[in-house]
């Protein structure tokens, strides 16, 4: 018994789970809201994300902490101390006032887009869930956007996206009509931030609490994003259990469309549903776009290939290509350098044999150009 324990009270206790290897107290005062933040977090994400982060807390191994620690959640931070005894002691809860205010224009979050005649529109407000019961085909559809330039513009083009990419579970019924929506997790840049795929983990996670069926399509970054949630459905099972009602993600499907990012290209993709138990539909890769692993390993073999084929051999690096990749990091060195990392585009188009058919690759770089540093990503690549 820790001393001025009659000040706290646990909300998670060591050994009411196998991986639990500390309890978490909090202030008696606050232990009403947290039994709350427990029994609601199934109907709210933000809620969901909290909860986790308090398990996380609970089955994270590590030594004790003499100071105040601050975990940062999406609009959130929970400030908190290990004690002498090992335990976890939450002193507060921060939230930051962007949750209570859903009508922030493009605040990162979920969104409905809603069919309105024959325009697919984004709604202002953010949602606190999915609406698992909305159905086309037996299934709710949802999208991750990657970058476009506002939650309307990925809300209207992502549909396309959704029916190619699902063309075998829908037909034209199932998109129209008013009334018809999706949901859509609208990213607002900081793909690779923790509070994002911490936010997403828990939407997927909330789908898997109410045994919902759920059929994902997850575009440009949002790949590295959606990768991020499933590696950490995997590294803490612990959680998913407590959180999860102990169902699996059986009942969710995911297609990647157009991705980009570190661990995205499509073995790898394979591997991270295969280990969280998501059932993968596709990957869809648009082949001119050098921001996608795939594209860009297959665009340098075709290089060195045609440079092989005319005489000129070992001259991928030596001429560029590891500046093109680099250049692919920094938006501005990327345009400005085009003209010295052009070969590397052109032993792509090269390779693509535009060279014969079309009359040389200048017809098909700006194809590449639009699709690496413009907005040809946001469209679905055939």
């Amino acid at each position: 018994m820790r001393s001025g324990s009659v000040a706290w009270k646990a909300i998670v206790e060591q050994g009411e789970n196998l991986n639990i290897n500390r309890s978490v107290y909090v202030l008696k005062q606050h232990y009403p809201i947290w039994d709350l933040l427990k029994r609601e977090h199934p109907g709210n994400y933000y809620k969901t994300s909290l909860v986790r982060a308090v398990y996380s807390l609970a089955i994270t191994p590590g030594g004790r902490e003499n100071s105040l620690c601050a975990l940062n959640l999406d609009g959130a931070q929970i400030n908190y101390q290990i004690d002498t005894d090992g335990d976890v002691l939450i002193y507060g809860l921060n939230i930051d006032s962007s949750i209570s205010a859903p009508e922030m224009n493009q605040a990162t979050g979920l969104y409905q887009v809603k069919k309105n005649r024959r325009e697919w529109k984004t709604s202002s407000h953010r949602q606190t869930s999915m609406d698992h019961s909305h159905h086309w085909n037996n299934a709710h559809y949802a999208a991750v956007s990657g970058k476009f330039d506002s939650k309307e513009e990925a809300g209207r083009l992502l549909i396309t996206h959704i029916a190619n990419a699902y063309n075998g579970a829908l037909n034209s019924h199932d998109l129209s009509g008013n009334g018809k929506h999706y949901s859509l997790f609208w990213q607002n840049g900081q793909h690779k931030e923790s509070p994002n795929s911490q936010a997403l983990t828990a939407l997927i996670q909330q789908a898997q609490a109410n045994n919902a069926r759920i059929h994902w399509l997850v575009h440009g970054e949002g790949a590295g994003t959606f990768v991020k949630a499933l590696q950490c459905l995997v590294k803490q099972p612990g959680i998913s259990d407590l959180v999860a009602k102990q169902n699996k993600l059986s009942q969710q499907s995911v297609f990647f469309s157009n991705p980009r990012g570190g661990n995205t290209r499509k073995k790898d993709l394979e591997k991270f549903c295969i280990d969280a138990g998501m059932h993968l539909i596709g990957v869809n890769i648009n082949s001119f776009d050098m921001r996608n692993s795939d594209a860009r390993q297959d665009a340098r073999t075709e290089a060195i290939l045609i440079l092989a084929k005319y005489g000129i051999g070992g001259g991928v690096t030596a001429t560029g290509w590891d500046d093109f990749q680099q250049a692919l990091d920094h938006w501005e060195a990327a345009k400005t350098t085009l003209a010295v990392i052009g070969f590397s585009l052109a032993g792509y188009v090269l390779g693509k044999d535009a060279l014969s058919k079309n009359g040389g690759y200048a017809r098909n770089m700006p194809r590449a150009v639009s699709n690496t540093w413009g907005s040809g990503n946001k469209h679905w690549a055939a």
